[in-house]
């Protein structure tokens, strides 16, 4: 079966926060690609849902601090319940700057893709 993504997925394990209605949720990715991300919530987002997303993004879970998050908005594209209460969450990123889409690719590039 050929997969029918477009972006190549990394697995990544990094801290996620969100805004959503003034409130902030803080999740963690399960993996990340150039156009989005699965993230666990403890809450579930309604589909189509429009967010302020950032990622910490860490080598082998250490923050580099010369290394600014990476802020994006995305969109709710699917949620799934999981076993434990917590919500998988598909997001896609909206357009990215030049800027954002070179500090992604400089932390994918540091990634094995998922397979």
């Amino acid at each position: 079966m050929k997969n029918r993504r477009e972006h190549l997925r990394y697995e990544a394990s990094v801290a996620a926060e969100i805004e959503l209605r003034g409130e902030t949720l803080d999740g963690e990715t399960r993996d990340i690609s150039e156009g989005g991300a699965s993230v666990v919530f403890t809450a579930a987002i309604p589909d189509g849902t429009k967010i302020a997303l950032t990622l910490i993004l860490t080598q082998d879970g250490i923050e580099d601090p010369h290394q600014e998050p990476f802020t994006a908005e995305a969109s709710v594209m699917w949620s799934a319940p999981q076993d434990d209460g917590r919500s998988m969450t598909g997001l896609r990123f909206g357009a990215l700057s030049a800027a954002q889409k070179a500090q992604l690719k400089h932390f994918l590039a540091a990634l094995a893709p998922k397979k």
